[in-house]
């Protein structure tokens, strides 16, 4: 500290011109520097406003390196005080070393970050950390960092590592890999810069890693570099992935693939077990608008999992009610909304009576939301008409049912249908005014529907 004493001395002994605000910018540094006894308290007051106390803090933390006062320097680079800039710089020669690797790589994102920051001219001073860290002696500690990075310090780092590697190979499979998935395309672009023997295992090998989006790329570069890419595309065919699915498609007709044909071959196997397997093959077939054997849509509908079974409700037709009504008591909302939209694309005629049912067995069961989705199948003015024929045929639950009609009513806004005739219509708004008039029902929501 008795280069702080120095600066203390300095600062007392300093003639300044005869200015309150001088002589408080001078009284503040003096208290903040005398009771400043810490690192963390010099890495505080290198982001003071006070240029004087700036000053100070940054001689300090150049006398004592260690990552944090690294990041502090850093960003006194780039200080509207040019002075400090330069004290900053000279401090920062000390890091440029093998020896601070650790400390480089801690403050990896504030380098990076200089790189936008322009009151000085920082590419010199990038290009050394960049230097450092491309030596080879250190080649496996940064690796290592690399391995466990994410974002943009991910993806500078395989950039850095990359540009002077001459077997980029083992980099490249790490890459490929990794759980930052910028890198894993930038890792995928990298090889197709090599020859095709190195390229193509590489990308073999990375087209079982899961995540889509890489994926469709690894196989999108993969398929030029094969001189015979039928049986990878057969397997694309029936991935599991729609994106896979999809450029498999469109590949396919150029090598001779017949699409229809491999699925065809797969349903004459035995049913898949696993979830990918059953995605890839309900996949492609509603993409082909295929119709899948009765025993495995049975089969897809028993799934555990929940993703399955709503590719399978979503493959069923118009000759599958009775599966489609099942669906509806299925746990998954996903499920449950597929086979909504199913339903609500068949004939009024074909779905009345199963509505109805259901309606009448589950109610109370179901949930508001699901309740509301399942009445709604029905034409406007039908779901009053439901609601009042409850009305009647229950007299014990008689508030209840009188609370459900006033509820629907309260939804309405304009109600459109082109299935109730204009006489049943009629008959309806007979009864909902009736009940209005003998006030078991706000009138002013009767009124605004039947105007």
């Amino acid at each position: 500290m008795t280069t702080i004493a120095k600066w203390l001395d300095r600062l007392r002994n300093k003639q300044v011109p005869a200015s309150p605000w001088s002589e408080h910018r001078r009284n503040e540094a003096l208290e903040l520097l005398k009771n400043a006894n810490s690192k963390e308290t010099w890495v505080e007051l290198s982001t003071h406003y006070n240029g004087f106390i700036r000053e100070v803090a940054v001689r300090e933390l150049s006398n004592h390196p260690s990552p944090e006062a690294l990041v502090a320097l850093i960003n006194r680079l780039n200080d509207w005080v040019p002075q400090i800039r330069d004290l900053a710089l000279v401090a920062m020669n000390h890091y440029l070393s093998t020896s601070q690797t650790q400390a480089l790589l801690f403050a990896l994102e504030p380098l990076m970050a200089l790189a936008a920051r322009q009151r000085a001219d920082h590419g010199p001073t990038l290009i050394s950390v960049c230097d450092v860290l491309q030596s080879p002696e250190i080649q496996g500690e940064v690796y290592a960092n690399f391995l466990t990075r994410q974002g943009k310090a991910a993806r500078y780092l395989f950039a850095l590592l990359l540009e002077k590697n001459t077997a980029p190979e083992a980099l490249l499979r790490s890459a490929l890999a990794h759980r930052e998935l910028t890198v894993r395309l930038a890792a995928v672009s990298a090889c197709q810069e090599l020859p095709v023997a190195q390229a193509s295992p590489l990308l073999l090998e990375a087209l079982s890693q899961p995540g889509a989006k890489v994926r469709v790329c690894v196989l999108r570069a993969l398929l030029p570099l094969l001189d015979n890419p039928r049986q990878l595309l057969r397997q694309a065919l029936l991935d599991a992935s729609p994106s896979i699915r999809s450029l498999a498609r469109f590949e396919a007709p150029r090598n001779n693939v017949d699409t229809l044909a491999v699925l065809s071959e797969r349903v004459n196997q035995d049913v898949p077990t696993g979830k990918r397997d059953w995605l890839g093959v309900l996949g492609l077939a509603a993409e082909l608008n295929a119709e899948l054997d009765e025993r495995w849509l049975t089969e897809a509908l028993r799934s555990s999992y929940s993703t399955v079974r709503h590719a399978a409700v979503r493959l069923l037709g118009d000759d599958q009610l009775p599966e489609l009504f099942e669906a509806l008591d299925d746990p998954s909302d996903k499920v449950f909304r597929a086979a909504v939209t199913a339903l609500d694309k068949q004939p009024w005629t074909s779905v009345r009576t199963g509505l109805d049912e259901k309606l009448d067995l589950d109610w109370r069961e179901l949930s508001t939301t699901r309740r509301q989705a399942i009445l709604q199948l029905k034409p406007g003015w039908q779901q009053v008409a439901y609601l009042l024929e409850r009305l009647d045929t229950e007299p014990v639950a008689k508030a209840f049912w009188l609370r459900q009609v006033e509820q629907w009513c309260d939804r309405q806004y304009q109600i459109v249908d082109p299935v109730t005739s204009k006489i049943e219509r009629g008959v309806l708004v007979k009864k909902l005014q009736g009940l209005a008039a003998g006030g078991l029902i706000r009138s002013d929501i009767v009124a605004r529907i039947v105007r």
